[in-house]
C-alpha cells in the first residue's frame, strides 16, 4: 500500500467521501469540498504539523482515507502520549478484503508507544464491531454535534 499525505480536499477525496454512502447516511450531511476542507482543520489550539491526513492506495486506486493527530485525546486534552484517529474510511466495495485491519495495525506498530483513540457513531453497527475487532474498548459515550458517539481506547505498548 502506498500513503499520500495531504493538505486540502481535491477531486479524488472529494469523489472517494461521495461513494462512502453507508457511512455518510448514519450523520444526514450533504458531502462539499468546503465540508472536507473544514473537516480536515481540527480542533483550535492543536499543532497543525501533527495532524496528519493520508489518501491510500493499493495498485494506483485509492482504497482509504485516515486522518490522525498526535497529541489530542478525548475531551479535547493536549497529552503527547495520546494519538486521535479523527476519520477513518476504507472504500465500501473493499469492505471484508482485511485492507481496514491491515492499515489500522500498521498505524498501531508505527505509534505503538501511542494510547489511540477514536470517536465511533453510535449507531455505525460496522464502525463499532471493526474496532472492537481490533482490540479496541469502549471507555466512554460523548455527543459530537446532536449525534451520540463511543469513544474507543487502544492502550500503548511498552517496549522492553
Amino acid at each position: 500500500m502506498k500513503y499520500q499525505l495531504v493538505h486540502s480536499c481535491d477531486e479524488e477525496l472529494y469523489q472517494f467521501y461521495l461513494r462512502q454512502r453507508t457511512y455518510f447516511s448514519l450523520d444526514v450531511q450533504e458531502i462539499t469540498y468546503d465540508y472536507i476542507n473544514q473537516d480536515m482543520l481540527g480542533p483550535e489550539g492543536f499543532d497543525k504539523r501533527n495532524h496528519f491526513h493520508y489518501k491510500i492506495y493499493e495498485h494506483q486506486t485509492m482504497i482509504a482515507y485516515i486522518d490522525y493527530m498526535l497529541g489530542y485525546r478525548f475531551s479535547m486534552q493536549h497529552d503527547q502520549s495520546y494519538l486521535w484517529i479523527g476519520l477513518f474510511l476504507v472504500e465500501e466495495s473493499l469492505w471484508h478484503h482485511h485492507y481496514g485491519q491491515r492499515i489500522i495495525q500498521r498505524l498501531c506498530q508505527n505509534y505503538s508507544q501511542y494510547t489511540i483513540q477514536l470517536a465511533c457513531l453510535s449507531q455505525n453497527k460496522n464502525g463499532k464491531a471493526f474496532w472492537q475487532a481490533m482490540g479496541f474498548k469502549e471507555i466512554a459515550r460523548s455527543y459530537w454535534g446532536h449525534e451520540e458517539v463511543v469513544i474507543f481506547e487502544k492502550q500503548s505498548v511498552e517496549v522492553l
